[in-house]
C-alpha cells in the first residue's frame, strides 16, 4: 500500500502538486497543519494526525466534515507529529511512504523531518516539493535508483552514518566511496551526457537529492 503524508510546510507550488502526489497512492495521512494544505488543494484525506496546534480550529471542523478520521495528541510528547504519522500509516498496511510539504520553514524542523524519513527507510521514502526531490536509499528498503535527464542536477549524502555508494552515468563517478554525513563530496554531480544514472548503496543511509535548478535538465526517477 502506497500513503502520501502531507505536512504543514508548504512551498509555493505545494497546493497544485498535491492532488497529482495523492492521485497515485491508496492512502493520504494529513499531518496537523497539513490538513490546511489539504483542504486548499481539494485533497480530502483519510486521517490527520498531530496535537493539532498548527492547524486551526476551523480546519479541522471541516475536515471531520468530510469524514476525516483525526488522531489527536498531546503537545507535551517526545515524538514529532510526523512521527506519529509514520506509525498510522504503518498501523495501517503502507509499505511504501511519499512525504511532501516537510522541507521548508524552520531547519531545525526540516533537519527532524529528514531523520524521521530515513528511520523508515524500510519504507522506501519518497519526499516530494515543487523544486525538490529527494529518495532514501539503503540496504533495509530501496538499495538503488534510476533517475534520468540528461546534464541533471543530484546531490548523494550519507545521513546519520558513513555510508558506501556508487554512482554510475554521472560526471564525477562513485565507485564504493565511503561517504560520511560531514564530507561534501557527493553535492551537486550531474548526470553524463547518456542522460540516464544509477545510484546505489551497499552500506548505511543515504539521501539522494535532485533540485531543479535553472537551466540544467530536470530529473526523473524510477
Amino acid at each position: 500500500m502506497r500513503a502520501l503524508l502531507v505536512c504543514a510546510a508548504p512551498v509555493p507550488g505545494s497546493e497544485a502538486l498535491l492532488p497529482r502526489l495523492a492521485a497515485d497512492v491508496d492512502l493520504v495521512v494529513a499531518v496537523d497543519g497539513g490538513g490546511a494544505l489539504c483542504l486548499t488543494a481539494g485533497v480530502v484525506p483519510d486521517a490527520v494526525v498531530g496535537d493539532f496546534d498548527s492547524l486551526s480550529p476551523g480546519d479541522l471542523q471541516r475536515l471531520l466534515a468530510r469524514g476525516v478520521e483525526p488522531h489527536e495528541y498531546p503537545a507535551d510528547k517526545d515524538a514529532s507529529d510526523l512521527e506519529l504519522a509514520i506509525v498510522e500509516v504503518r498501523r495501517r498496511g503502507a509499505t511504501s511512504i511519499t512525504v511532501t510539504a516537510a522541507l521548508a520553514g524552520r531547519l531545525d524542523h526540516t533537519l527532524a523531518a529528514l531523520g524521521v524519513v530515513c528511520s523508515a527507510r524500510d519504507l522506501v521514502p519518497h519526499m516530494v516539493e515543487p523544486e525538490l526531490e529527494a529518495w532514501v536509499l539503503s540496504p533495509e528498503g530501496r538499495e538503488s535508483i534510476v533517475l534520468s535527464g540528461a546534464d541533471a542536477t543530484l546531490s548523494v549524502l550519507a545521513f546519520g552514518a558513513p555510508a558506501v555508494v556508487s554512482a554510475e552515468g554521472v560526471i564525477w563517478k562513485l565507485d564504493s566511496a565511503r561517504l560520511t554525513p560531514e564530507s561534501s563530496r557527493g553535492l551537486s554531480n550531474r548526470i553524463d551526457s547518456e542522460g540516464s544514472a544509477q545510484i546505489s548503496v551497499h552500506e548505511g543511509v543515504a539521501l539522494v537529492l535532485a533540485p531543479k535548478v535553472a537551466g540544467r535538465g530536470c530529473v526523473q526517477g524510477t
